[in-house]
Formats: C-alpha cells, structure tokens, sequence
C-alpha cells in the first residue's frame, strides 16, 4: 500500500470513506480522518500466492485437511480493506499460512467497503462470484437479500461446528430466510461486531472545570445529553475566539450515513420502540410503538435545531462525524465502533499517545428516558460464500482457517479494538478486558468499555435478519429521510414519523 502526502487539515474535511483504488475499481473506504486513519490507500497489486503441488495420496497437513487439486486449483478471496495496514498484513499473513497448509493458492485482493458492496452486487447478479467474500455491509445489505434469493451458500455446518465457541447474541446476523425453501439457515459465518460507543473530549471538560472521567459523567437521560449543550456553552463562553465554531454534541443526523442508521435505532431503542416484531411482521404503525417512532424523531429534531448540533450534520456522510472529532469541532459524538480511539492510537504525531490515555475517553449510552439501563445493538460482520462458487469445500476450510482461535485473535487484536470478536475464547483475552497500557500507566478508557457493553449488557443484533425487506429500509435510510423532514423541511415529527411508518410497509409489501 502506498499512502500519499495528504495533510491533516485536508483530511479533516473528508469523510471517511477516502479514496483508493484497487484493480481497475475506483474505490470507497470509511475512516476517520487522522493522519494515519484517513490517508488515501493504493493498491499495488492483487496477491497471487504460489502453491505447492499435493503430494500424491495427502488427505491432510498437520491436522488441517487438503483441498484437492481437482477441486479447487484456487481460492478466489475478496476481502474488506482494514481501516489500518496491520489488519490487512494480518489477512496476508493468514493466507500465506492457508496455502502453505492446505496446498492451495490463493487469490486475495483487497477492496474498500462501498466499492467492494458494488463488486459483490455485480458478482451475484451476473453469478460471476468469488469463493469467499468478505464486506463491512454484508451483514445488512447482503445477507438477508441473497440468501432470501437463494444466492448465497449455507454455512450451517461451519457454524454448527464453530457453536461452542461462538457469543450465541451475534449468531441470529446470518440465520435468514431463503426464499425459495422457506426457511431459516445460516448463510454467512459470524465473525466480529460493532455497537455504538460516545467518545468525547476530556481536555475540553477539564478546561472549563466540568467533571471529566467517565464515573463523573451524568447518565440520565436528560441530564447527559445536557451535559455536553453545557460544556458548548461553558467553551465558547471562555473562549469566543478559539469556540466560537465548536458544537457540544456531533451527532449524525445525515441521509447520506450509516451512522444515522444506529444513533436512530439506539435512541428508539431507548424510547421502547419497535418497527417490526420477533416474527419479522411491521409493528411501526401500533399506537406504542408509533409514539415512541415519534417522540423518537422529535428527539433528533430538537437536538438539531436546538444550535448545540452542527447545522451541516444533515448532510454528513459517516467519517464526518470522526473528522469533526479528530479536528476538535465537537465535544463528543456517538460512534457505532471505536474508530476513533483507534485512530487517535495510531496517530504518529502523538507518540507518547496523550490523546488516547488522557484527554479522551469513551463512555456508554445514558440511561433511557424511563431511567432504564440502555441496551444495545451490535451489527455482526459476516463472511459470506456464494451459491455459484465452484470451489465451495476449499472456501469452508479457508473461513474455518481463518477463525481459528490464536490465528482470528490476532487478525482482530491488530484493528485495535475498533471490532469485538464472536468467538467467546478469543475474547477471554485480557487485552479485551484491560485494553492497553498507557507509557505512563495510565488505564485504557476505551478498548475495556466496549467490552462491558459486548459482554455485560443486554446486547442484540440488528433486526435486518428477521426478514429481507428490513435490509431495503436500512439501505433507503427511511429514518434518515424523516429526520430531514423535520431538520429541513420543517414538518412536525408526527408528519414524518408518518411517511416513514407508510414507506417502512410498503417496502415490506415487495417481499413476498
């Protein structure tokens, strides 16, 4: 990979998703805007690994089976760029470990999340498909519509096989419908997680004498999200000059963003509200659930146009959010992963890592408006193999290679946090509850409180595997829509709370 000269003020006002190319596809990566996490990746050059030829009669190398020539002369792999160098040097690594092993090549190519999601559309709709695909969006915008189409390969023996070590929460992702049969499958293997994280400044706090460690921080409702509008007016009180510009809460209130997708979820959540049932059926419209819709939307509105929002947030797109973070134009922000600590820790311009151990800090979701402890919803990424692949035994042995105990720990331990694992043997890891170690010895804020939310909270995955049409209402960003109805076009929450509900129906009335 070779990164350009880009600087941090450029790069700040990027989205996440910056620019890369890999093949002949101009490609589309989510990060933060940082220095290190923002930079404008190239790929150099697809891996083609070399093989060693069976020796005659092998069924199997140091208790892994062989593939056999005949079947697969090579794996086809596409895989998700990582947000930084070492998650990819991991995959490389495992995949020189496979073909060595299993005797059998390899080939791997790397390719941002939006771009990948388009190349993995084409593949399925032209049945011109790679052995294995890999994609930050499967678990939504993959899953539940192939499978239900019969285009995915069922996994259920690499899942029951994985059972044991699997956080049974994160399974329900991959057991959808199939269309065809009627019934339920596991067409996608598990692999790690995202939830929602509020990270915010605690140099910021400190500076104004507001309290700043995590123990300190209000968790009502009211009072939390009033924590933050103070600290926006405490700041550009002191400071006119330097705060005048600053906005105590960045949330991602955008179309254009997934991350309008979770804060909405969470805050319905939080509002005791459902969209659709445990049996997939469209429960918006019931009276409970319509206010909480409702008061959920005027929520957002409020906050927006309250001033203590950025009048662009709107129009986010989902790294907009991190660059106003990282550029320290907001005092806090949700964030479903912890990208933004991740960032901070890999910045090169603070070696000794003071942003990542002393003036910042991630903290959970507040209490509900009820005074209830908040729950949570984890989006589960999700390998996939697809109906048409050719080489589908080879594909299983290289995901069930990749899963391994020591091996997956550490692909995943070299994202730093940003993912949590399924596997409940990787994350008996202490590094999942310790985090790292400050040079100072200072304690992680960030790696153990993610942890917590995983492994000690009520914690569900996102309601898109219960039937395929709640994939087209994440894809459409329905909720999204309706808060800019409100942000924008001024309309009452109960207007657009309405067109969302009858638009959330109809989308569900096309899966039949």
């Amino acid at each position: 990979m070779v990164a350009n000269d880009t600087t941090f003020l450029e790069t700040s006002r990027r989205r996440r998703y910056t620019r890369a190319r890999t093949d002949a596809h101009r490609s589309v990566r989510p990060r933060a805007s940082l220095n290190e996490e923002a930079q404008s990746m190239r790929q150099t050059r697809r891996e083609f690994l070399k093989t060693t030829t069976l020796a005659a009669g092998a069924t199997s190398v140091g208790g892994f089976p062989l593939v056999a020539r005949a079947q697969a002369s090579k794996v086809v792999v596409w895989w998700n760029k990582g947000y930084y160098p070492e998650e990819d040097a991991a995959m490389q690594k495992i995949v020189k470990e496979f073909e060595n092993r299993a005797k059998v090549e390899v080939d791997l190519s790397f390719t941002a999340q939006e771009d990948l999601l388009k190349k993995i559309n084409a593949a399925l709709i032209a049945h011109r498909v790679p052995d294995v695909a890999f994609c930050f969006f499967n678990d939504w915008q993959v899953v539940p519509k192939y499978a239900w189409s019969g285009q995915l390969a069922d996994c259920s023996d690499i899942v029951s096989d994985l059972k044991p070590r699997y956080n049974e929460k994160m399974l329900a992702v991959a057991h959808v419908l199939n269309g065809k049969t009627k019934k339920r499958a596991y067409y996608g293997v598990p692999i790690e997680a995202q939830t929602m994280h509020i990270h915010y400044w605690r140099d910021m706090l400190r500076e104004v004498g507001m309290a700043d460690t995590p123990d300190k921080i209000p968790m009502k409702w009211n009072d939390y999200w009033g924590y933050w509008k103070k600290a926006q007016d405490e700041l550009r009180k002191k400071d006119a000059g330097k705060y005048g510009k600053l906005y105590g809460i960045g949330m991602t209130e955008s179309t254009r963003a997934s991350d309008t997708l979770y804060n909405f979820d969470m805050a319905l959540l939080s509002h005791h509200g459902e969209v659709i049932d445990a049996e997939g059926k469209v429960v918006a419209d019931q009276a409970k659930n319509k206010k909480a819709i409702t008061e959920t939307l005027k929520w957002f509105g409020e906050m927006f146009t309250s001033g203590y929002v950025p009048p662009d947030a709107t129009n986010w797109t989902d790294g907009d959010n991190n660059a106003g973070f990282h550029s320290r134009l907001i005092v806090m922000t949700p964030n479903p992963s912890q990208s933004i600590p991740a960032a901070q820790f890999f910045n090169k311009e603070d070696p000794e890592k003071k942003n990542y151990f002393d003036n910042m800090a991630t903290i959970e979701w507040p209490n509900g408006p009820d005074g209830k402890k908040a729950r949570y919803l984890s989006a589960v990424k999700t390998i996939i193999i697809p109906h048409d692949s050719k080489n589908q035994k080879a594909a299983k042995d290289f995901i069930k290679f990749v899963v391994e105990k020591e091996r997956f720990s550490e692909y995943i331990k070299a994202a730093n946090g940003r993912w949590f694992p399924a596997f409940k043997d990787v994350a008996d890891d202490p590094f999942w509850r310790t985090g790292h170690k400050g040079p100072k010895g200072q304690k992680d804020l960030h790696v153990p409180v993610a942890t917590t939310i995983f492994l000690d909270r009520e914690n569900k995955v996102f309601d898109h595997w219960k039937h395929p049409a709640f994939s087209q209402v994440y894809d459409e960003n329905v909720w999204g829509k309706a808060m800019a109805r409100i942000a924008i076009d001024k309309w009452p929450a109960e207007k657009a709370a309405d067109e969302g509900i009858e638009r959330v129906k109809t989308i569900f009335t096309t899966f039949k």
